[in-house]
């Protein structure tokens, strides 16, 4: 009679300890373990993260950074203090890279075209911004007065228009303002700052706009016309005041007999004498 050896039996006792190890109940038990030792896991690593990473916070509107010179930078979104200037037209900003997208004004690399009117821009975001012009899409509406608008930045600046917020005040005067560039537009009129000048006679201006219709003296340029009668102007202030005769608006009146406000004088010269 052959007997089974020692090791075969050793083996034949250890399966029923394996199955009882294999049971349905216990796998579930074994994976629910796991799992919850890897959510741990998972929220130790995140709050390192966040200990590390995002650990530099602004004390003004509590937005967090990685580093802090990014937060250096973010400040100076509060403060209105421009470190990066463009050389050409002097117009400052907090970041690098925002002035580096600014220098593509100058430039004239404008990679983004529209494929529906064929205008080009500097940016990919404008471009986004620009076709929702052509599709009348206005994604972002204002909850308290319901007016639409087709970029978020735009929905932003008007909501100031109902909490009266001016983040951006003037060192100088204490003026303050609702948009960075309005700030910096300001601070011109301390500093007598000009910094768009033009190329052909050297006369410089405070506003890029007065460069633009100065310009228009040198080239013969008339862009305004009027639809009614064609004749053309320089400035669209001309082509408003011309409009006037055409439609007979008169929007200065005299009190005393609905005459040109400029006749006022008259009048007024009367009552100094009969005083």
């Amino acid at each position: 009679l052959a007997f089974p050896s020692p090791r075969i039996k050793e083996e034949q006792e250890e399966l029923p300890c394996q199955q009882i190890k294999e049971e349905p109940g216990d796998l579930a038990h074994q994976e629910l373990k796991e799992e919850q030792e890897s959510q741990e896991i998972e929220q130790v690593v995140v709050k390192w993260e966040t200990d590390v990473f995002m650990r530099f916070a602004c004390v003004i509107c509590f937005k967090t950074f990685c580093r802090k010179g990014r937060l250096t930078l973010h400040m100076e979104s509060h403060t209105g203090e421009d470190p990066f200037s463009c050389k050409i037209c002097g117009e400052g900003f907090c970041e690098k890279d925002f002035l580096t997208e600014h220098m593509k004004i100058h430039t004239g690399d404008r990679p983004f075209p529209c494929k529906i009117c064929g205008k080009s821009f500097s940016r990919k975001s404008s471009l986004t911004v620009h076709v929702r012009t052509h599709v009348a899409e206005k994604p972002f509406s204002c909850e308290i007065c319901g007016k639409g608008f087709c970029a978020k930045a735009f929905l932003n600046l008007h909501m100031r228009v109902h909490t009266g917020d001016r983040p951006f005040s003037c060192v100088i005067c204490g003026k303050t303002y609702t948009q960075k560039n309005h700030l910096s537009v300001h601070l011109r009129t301390h500093t007598s700052d000009r910094p768009f000048s033009c190329t052909l006679c050297g006369k410089s201006f405070q506003y890029k706009q007065s460069l633009t219709e100065h310009l228009t003296i040198h080239t013969g340029e008339r862009p305004f016309l009027c639809k009614v009668c064609g004749k053309r102007f320089r400035e669209k202030c001309h082509l408003t005041v011309h409009m006037r005769i055409h439609t007979g608006e008169k929007p200065f009146s005299c009190n005393v007999c609905d005459n040109l406000i400029l006749h006022m004088r008259n009048h007024a010269s009367e009552n100094s004498v009969s005083c």
